[in-house]
Formats: C-alpha cells, sequence, structure tokens
C-alpha cells in the first residue's frame, strides 16, 4: 500500500477513506483530484480499488461522465488493466500460477487482488504476448 500511496502523492491525488453507500468500493473524483476508499473492505479489495482508482486519477476519468454505457465499460476495464499492471508483477503470476493451478480466486487471493485484476492481467497478456500459430 505504500507505494500506491507513493504513487499517488507524485500524482497529486489525495486518498480518504470513509464509510460509502451500498456496494461502493471507492471513487475518483477528478475536480478534487482525490481518492474515496470504503473504509469497511478486506485489504486485497482495498489494494484492488486502490489501483482501480488511481487508474481512473492516470486517465482523468471523472465518475458519473461517461456519455454512454459503452464508455463507462471502457474507462472501468482501463482502471482495471492499469490496476492489474501496477500490482501483478509477472513473475509472482506465473509462480502462482505453476503452485495453485488457473483458479481464479486463488491466483487473486495469492496475489493479494481481486478476481477483476487477474482477469485484467489475463486479457493484458493475451493481447500484448498472443500465442504463435
Amino acid at each position: 500500500m505504500d507505494l500506491l500511496h507513493e504513487l499517488a502523492k507524485s500524482m497529486g491525488v489525495t486518498v480518504v477513506e470513509r464509510f460509502l453507500p451500498g456496494r461502493q468500493r471507492g471513487r475518483y473524483v477528478h475536480a478534487r483530484r482525490s481518492i474515496v476508499l470504503n473504509a469497511d473492505m478486506n485489504h486485497r479489495q482495498k489494494t484492488a480499488t486502490f489501483g482501480h482508482e488511481l487508474g481512473h486519477a492516470n486517465y482523468e476519468h471523472e465518475h458519473g461522465t461517461a456519455t454512454n454505457a459503452i464508455i463507462a465499460l471502457r474507462q472501468e476495464r482501463k482502471a482495471d488493466e492499469f490496476a492489474a499492471k501496477l500490482l501483478i508483477d509477472r513473475y509472482d503470476y506465473e509462480v502462482a500460477e505453476r503452485m495453485y493451478g488457473p483458479h481464479i480466486p486463488t491466483l487473486a487471493v495469492q496475489l493479494g487482488v481481486t478476481v477483476p485484476i487477474i482477469y485484467a492481467w489475463q486479457s493484458l497478456q493475451r493481447r500484448h504476448n498472443p500465442r504463435p500459430g
């Protein structure tokens, strides 16, 4: 988490923890350059959410301003991929997969992230390292 806080600081983004309503895990508010993380999360959720919201900050996404559902989904995917690149080391992923197999929830626990971040990482790997054939 220290790395994430340092990155946020270098980006000029403040981070606070609050109890958020419903199932919200976090939110990036571009006008304030701030991230709000739900204080009621476990460490893996908090880490993954923090990385995801830093992705929104990096791409300057404003919550709820996407003009349509497709743009909103693209923004969420980009934020997840940003988090995946930030939080998952290729070597660590390969070791975890060799040790525990391809079971996504197990990989997420072993790598300290959430399932959507594993999916984003795998998607990035498929796009950037296509299999010959």
